[in-house]
């Protein structure tokens, strides 16, 4: 049997560099890897990870997300030398955090467009080609701030429940071209990402300028988010490939988070009047 191709998103680090090594280096060579980095210059950790699968198992190409004219020439080539894309994995992603008054237009602007709008704009590139040949699948990291709001995450939240919606509407139409899609939905993940969000909430903990009570907050969520753990890069990449990349009828929506977690937020999220959920928030960062 051919092996499955595979296009992925953010692969110059983190779980989306994980991804393109763990099916790259599959010991069935299941699949073939179209690894995509922001810039070349990006690629080092990746072609250092994946060694002597390159340009056999995996190939690695330059992709902007935030540019459809990237996004047109990779899909029209992977389609033209390896017929097709059967499997999308929407990994590349940024965190903007912070005050909310104090975050400019142009930072929500690269957040959305990295994070929403440039997966939509590349899944919606895949789609006719997957439902020509009636088959594909599209998964896609998302967030458990995704699915309940994290303060001072404003706009990363925001980024990752428009991505929910769009991918839950799509799931009910694409089902009848037999095409699969899957949310990956952890909670904090050690990655470089965690590294950027904690020194960009230092630094407005530290700001004078900003109010008491938000940098109170602040200091609670950072004190939180250094004590409280969260599942590895491993178990998010161990969901990801025996819950969707190897089933052949996957269900929709994947929580990656601890055992403990998964109880308290499946009753904050289920409360329709939303109380529950604030209530919990707010005590994570000491909110009076």
């Amino acid at each position: 049997m051919a092996p499955q191709v595979v296009l992925v998103t953010g692969c110059s680090s983190g779980i989306g560099l994980s991804t393109a090594r763990r099916l790259a280096q599959d010991p069935d060579q299941r699949y073939l890897v179209i690894a995509t980095v922001i810039a070349m210059s990006e690629k080092a950790e990746l072609v250092a990870a994946v060694g002597d699968a390159i340009d056999k198992t995996i190939f690695i190409k330059e992709m902007d997300i935030t540019k459809d004219e990237d996004i047109t020439r990779v899909v029209d080539d992977v389609i033209t030398t390896h017929g097709g894309v059967d499997i999308l994995i929407n990994i590349a992603g940024i965190a903007v955090v912070g005050i909310p008054e104090c975050v400019s237009r142009a930072r929500i602007e690269t957040i959305f467009n990295v994070n929403t709008i440039g997966t939509i704009r590349l899944t919606q590139a895949v789609l006719p080609h997957m439902k020509q040949k009636k088959a594909g699948k599209i998964i896609s990291v998302t967030s458990v701030a995704g699915k309940q709001g994290v303060p001072y995450y404003d706009f990363y939240s925001a980024s990752k429940f428009a991505l929910e919606g769009f991918f839950e509407s799509l799931l009910s139409t694409v089902k009848s071209f037999n095409i699969r899609v899957c949310l990956i939905e952890p909670t904090k993940v050690n990655t470089g990402m965690v590294t950027s969000v904690l020194s960009q909430l230092e630094a407005q903990s530290n700001d004078d300028t900003i109010h008491d009570i938000d940098r109170r907050q602040v200091r609670g969520l950072i004190n939180a988010m250094k004590v409280t753990p969260g599942p590895s890069v491993d178990d998010v990449l161990d969901v990801l490939m025996t819950k969707c990349v190897q089933v052949d009828y996957p269900v929709f929506r994947h929580l990656v988070v601890l055992p403990e977690d998964k109880k308290a937020l499946g009753e904050a999220v289920a409360d329709l009047t939303g109380e529950k959920s604030v209530a919990t928030i707010r005590m994570l960062i000491g909110a009076m």
